[in-house]
């Protein structure tokens, strides 16, 4: 190939060109943003609409239903789903992948522009947004050691701006702590007595709290302005307040309430290891380095940590900590790999120029790679550089055929450069063909149409440029300094001839062509055993949709009994704290309390400190708080970071239909039944009844004969019971609340609520339960539908079982017990519903690889039959996959598949160079000769090429550092199967080609023959 001529006779400009792509390449490895995976657009619509005080009934049919009739029509609507809760709706639209988002956000905007008018004119407008992955958190503190009213300030005065002002953070939320607050509890007697409604009372705040511009004055020659300073100074100003009775009488505010300065109701609570603490959650930019934000993050919090004088900031949640962690650990693997390779390659040389040659052509591969990757727009994650770790074995390849061909040539005593030259040009084609092939495989991944095209797109990419990277330098680079510094000495040769592995080989393969049929029968008849062995199940081949992945993290969730007190749930919080108080490996606690329910985020110590991984861990948790009476408790490690929209669980069984009764009925029996389920766990369910609940129904004909409208009604009850902030205090230049309500005495039972006064416009003074009746009642929750049908999800985690195994049995389970009325269906989601859809798609894509590889092959040895010949490497691969899978213990997962896509382009690369040698010798030898010949010759790049490939992948395989749990099963799968067909290929593919070769010379010259005798 000229490529190589002209790298030996143009060294200087090779050396520069070299030189320019290391400097780019550093330049590119240096700006290459990081992050935990590629970017991703979840193709997600959400449409909000918020109606206050209608129960999730109302909502679903005043408004989701209206909404969900109207957006069905939407081009490239997937799945509809929707959820109806008290007061708010919520619309959820999974769109096609590759859909274009704002095309659709804008169709979205005009269709729901046509049913605003149809929606309740007390309901909010609908809000409509896309599904961002980037809007959680990246960070989250704490704030603890002081009092909550005090860890409020400090955070939102001396905290909270100074993270804000970092360069690519968007917001830091603060959450938690008490605020105070000027709170008026009215007397419901005295409004009685005086005719004054709280309407009035808020409304002359409001009005006696203002300044304004009263225009300007001349003094002298300058035009001054002039303001009225009417606000309250303090709360005397309000004390002091007059409100004014429709007989014209000023009555102080104090004879009518009682004002008190204080502190907002506790209605949540937040703890970090066990001390009342404040959060403080930061976002960044949409389109900011998460490990760079993060890193800035970390630098500010230690400097405001030295300035806080008794209180104690803490990082307690670090995405960008578990990024690093991973992407160092893929480092780490890569650097084993690429020194294991080298040592491998010694072993084989002996020689320490050939080493050396060989060595160079890794960083000069991946530097390439990585100024490629850089124009290409992607990023370092665990992804793509776990593309680069999987081909640094094989960035060798093309390096180890060039070299190893140039070091015969030397050996047979050609000149250096002749040498350097010649060895090139003669692999040329077949290096060339072998890269194409490899690269080729990722060609279907075009046709994935899901999630997991956005996942390994940049990894095909990656691996794609480290490839033709690494092809590019085989034929420069190592040509032209092979051809300066290669030393190959008489002894070198005599060894390499007289190696016992290659003495071995040539006699087996002797063996081999002799009883060909005999071997060709016991591999179809071992091929069949196993494909037997698959389908029925002998061989226990496991499968999962993703590895599941140690992040550090266990989530606690606690549901309380019915109508339970914010206290009565702190107490049980304190309880599981102190259950799991002693757990060596717990770093870190933090809590969160609302009302019924809390959240515990449980960080663990480093993976390297402790000996349990956080299922374990989360299992052990599970067992010790499986006595707490009581509430329900739900224990989860997070393990994945790859679902869909980022809330699946493993196992989701939906059931539809008309009857919310009948679903949660239905739903009881599902979760009882997966309970019965070895490795079920944290089973829960969409739907459930609500606390019990006073419903108040308004008679529209009594409010309408007093003059009362019925959001008046609403808004005056909803004022008196829950108090309403009717306007602010500014003090030292914080605003605190002015609460309005009823006193405790007048509204905290059923009776006060029945005896609520109001008053029309006459002051006619008139009870609630004139105008309503006052009952108890309790509905659902939340009323969730998918595509305009109601239904309730049962989702459930699995603990030390693969998804594959699991949901059979779920399936049969369900079948077989679960009675089902007509009108009923049931369906799958989660995990095992993406693991379906993505399996079938990569299998679709292994089937297109064998094509285009087979497509590639026939163009570069114009001929159908030698790729044929080749081609018989595949289902050794794919054996070897499966095998090593079993062995290991390992699932078949999604990364699997990949690795098999991959495999597909690589072990035939062996195969085609033998072939291709076998007929170059063709040319002056027979078939026998020529395969005895070559494949020798062939054998020592074959093994160093494996070898190489191989060590590579070890440190990935054997799953050492964080997040390396994802690439393991790629790792083992190419291993498996690139191990097992190397092994066989040496002999099969020389003893088919002896075979089909003899019967390609029959079919010929039976065909000469009858063509002779016919004419």
């Amino acid at each position: 190939m000229k490529l190589a001529k002209l790298a030996v006779e143009r060294p200087v400009t090779i050396t520069m060109f070299i030189l320019v792509i290391i400097l780019i390449g550093t330049i590119a490895l240096g700006r290459l943003p990081m992050d935990l995976t590629p970017d991703i657009e979840i193709p997600f619509l959400m449409i909000t609409t918020s109606y206050s005080g209608a129960s999730p009934e109302e909502i679903e049919e005043l408004i989701t239903r209206p909404i969900e009739q109207t957006v069905a029509t939407l081009d490239g609507l997937d799945t509809l789903s929707t959820t109806s809760s008290e007061g708010y709706s919520r619309v959820r639209l999974e769109l096609n992948y590759g859909t274009d988002l704002t095309e659709a956000k804008n169709d979205l905007r005009d269709l729901v522009s046509q049913i605003e008018s149809r929606l309740p004119d007390e309901a909010d407008q609908p809000r409509i947004r896309n599904f961002d992955p980037n809007s959680r958190p990246i960070i989250e503190l704490s704030l603890a050691g002081l009092p909550a009213t005090e860890l409020k300030k400090i955070a939102e005065n001396n905290i909270q701006p100074e993270l804000e002002k970092i360069n690519g953070v968007a917001s830091a939320e603060v959450t938690g702590g008490r605020e105070r607050e000027i709170r008026i509890n009215v007397d419901q007697e005295q409004l009685a007595t005086y005719q004054i409604t709280l309407a009035q009372i808020a409304n002359t705040i409001r009005a006696s709290n203002r300044d304004g511009s009263l225009g300007s004055v001349m003094v002298g020659k300058q035009e001054i302005s002039v303001r009225a300073k009417g606000k309250f100074k303090d709360i005397n100003d309000l004390k002091n307040l007059a409100i004014t009775t429709s007989a014209g009488d000023k009555i102080p505010l104090v004879v009518l309430a009682k004002i008190e300065d204080g502190y907002q109701e506790i209605n949540s609570l937040s703890y970090l290891n066990g001390q009342e603490s404040v959060g403080i959650s930061i976002q960044k930019q949409g389109d900011s380095n998460t490990v760079a934000v993060a890193a800035a993050v970390k630098k500010e919090v230690i400097r405001l940590q030295a300035e806080l004088n008794g209180a104690d900031l803490e990082i307690t949640s670090n995405n960008a900590q578990y990024i690093e962690d991973s992407i160092a650990g893929v480092k780490q693997n890569f650097i084993i790999g690429g020194l294991l390779a080298v040592v491998v390659l010694f072993a084989f040389l002996r020689n320490l120029s050939s080493t050396f040659v060989i060595a160079t052509a890794i960083p000069i591969s991946v530097l390439a790679t990585f100024a490629l990757m850089f124009f290409a727009d992607l990023s370092l994650n665990i992804i793509t550089l776990g593309g680069i770790a999987l081909g640094v074995g094989m960035l060798l390849d093309n390096s180890i055929v060039v070299l190893e061909n140039i070091y015969r040539h030397r050996a047979l005593g050609t000149a250096r450069i002749a040498a350097a030259r010649e060895g090139a040009s003669e692999v040329s084609s077949a290096i060339f063909a072998s890269t194409l092939t490899t690269a080729a495989v990722f060609l279907p991944v075009i046709f994935i149409q899901d999630m997991l095209a956005q996942l390994f797109t940049p990894m095909a990419l990656t691996v794609t440029f480290s490839l033709f990277a690494s092809l590019f330098v085989a034929l420069t680079f190592i040509p032209m300094l092979s051809s300066k510094i290669l030393k190959v000495t008489e002894q070198n040769q005599q060894e390499d001839n007289k190696a016992n592995y290659l003495i071995f080989y040539r006699k087996l393969l002797q063996w081999a062509l002799a009883n060909r049929v005999s071997i060709l029968i016991l591999v179809v008849i071992f091929f069949s055993i196993f494909i037997a062995g698959i389908i029925f199940e002998f061989i226990p081949l496991k499968t999962e949709y993703m590895p599941s992945s140690d992040q550090g993290t266990v989530r606690i969730r606690i549901s309380m009994p019915d109508n339970s007190t914010i206290e009565q749930t702190d107490k049980v919080v304190k309880q599981l704290q102190q259950s799991i108080a002693d757990l060596n490996e717990i770093k870190l606690v933090t809590t969160r309390v609302w009302g019924d329910n809390a959240r515990f985020t449980v960080e663990l110590v480093d993976q390297s400190k402790r000996d349990k991984n956080a299922a374990i861990i989360a299992e052990e948790i599970r067992q010790r708080t499986a006595n707490i009476a009581g509430p329900q408790i739900n224990v989860s490690a997070d393990t994945s970071m790859m679902h869909r929209g980022g809330g699946d669980t493993a196992v989701e069984v939906l059931i539809k239909g008309p009857d919310l009764n009948k679903l949660l009925e239905l739903g009881q029996q599902t979760r009882e039944l997966l309970a019965t389920i070895n490795g079920v766990r944290n089973s829960d369910l969409s739907l459930d009844k609500g606390n019990p609940e006073i419903h108040v129904r308004i008679n529209q004909q009594l409010a309408d004969f007093y003059g009362i409208e019925k959001s008046e009604l609403i808004d005056y009850v909803n004022m008196a019971l829950s108090g309403s902030t009717i306007d602010h205090l500014t003090e030292g230049g914080t605003e605190i609340d002015i609460v309005l309500k009823l006193a405790d005495s007048a509204s905290n039972s059923l009776n006060n609520l029945q005896n609520i006064k109001l008053f029309t416009n006459d002051g006619q003074e008139v009870l609630l339960s004139q105008l309503a009746e006052i009952i108890p009642g309790r509905g659902y929750s939340a009323i969730d539908r998918e595509n305009q049908q109601r239904l309730i999800t049962i989702s459930s985690d699995i603990f030390e079982r693969p998804l594959g195994e699991v949901q059979p049995e779920i399936e049969k389970l369900l079948a077989d017990q679960l009675n089902l009325p007509s009108e009923y269906t049931i369906d799958y989601g989660g995990e095992a519903e993406e693991m379906a859809s993505s399996f079938k798609q990569l299998f679709l894509a292994v089937s297109l690889a064998i094509l285009l590889v087979y497509m590639v092959m026939a163009a570069q040895f114009e001929s159908l039959l030698y790729p044929f010949i080749i081609m018989f490497t595949v289902p050794l691969a794919i054996v070897g996959a499966i095998l090593s899978l079993v062995l290991t213990g390992l699932a078949l997962s999604v990364n699997g598949m990949i690795g098999m896509i991959m495999l597909v382009g690589i072990v035939v690369n062996n195969a085609i160079v033998m072939i291709d040698y076998i007929n170059h010798n063709r040319i002056t030898m027979g078939r026998k000769k020529a395969i005895l010949a070559a494949a020798p010759i062939r054998l020592r790049p074959i093994l160093m090429t494996t070898s190489t490939t191989i060590l590579a992948l070890i440190p990935l395989a054997l799953g050492i550092g964080t997040g390396a749990e994802t690439q393991q099963p790629m790792a083992v799968v190419v291993i498996g199967g690139l191990l097992f067909s190397t092994l066989l290929t040496l002999i099969i593919i020389p003893v088919i080609y002896d075979i089909v070769d003899q019967l390609r010379l029959r079919v010929i010259s039976f065909w000469q023959s009858k063509f002779h005798h016919e004419k």
